[in-house]
């Protein structure tokens, strides 16, 4: 996990980092200091670095298995 990429952070940003970088995705801050996951043949998801309530790093790593999910079922149907 990059250090510079989560300074600041709560602890629950930093385990949704950890979490996506151990699935093989790519994290990056956006200019307005929110974060940016990606994934090749994936959609890019979006997530504030300062999340307003408890349950928005379950959401986002929510977004992150469905858009796995996602590029499986689009993959077995080509």
């Amino acid at each position: 996990m990059c250090k510079r990429l989560v300074r600041g952070c709560g602890e629950d940003v930093k385990r949704l980092v950890s979490f996506a970088e151990a699935a093989g995705w790519m994290v990056a801050k956006t200019r307005n200091l929110h974060l940016m996951f990606s994934k090749e043949g994936r959609r890019a998801v979006f997530f504030s670095g300062t999340p307003g309530d408890r349950r928005a790093w379950l959401n986002a790593r929510s977004q992150l298995i469905q858009a796995d999910k996602m590029a499986q079922v689009q993959a077995a149907r080509a």
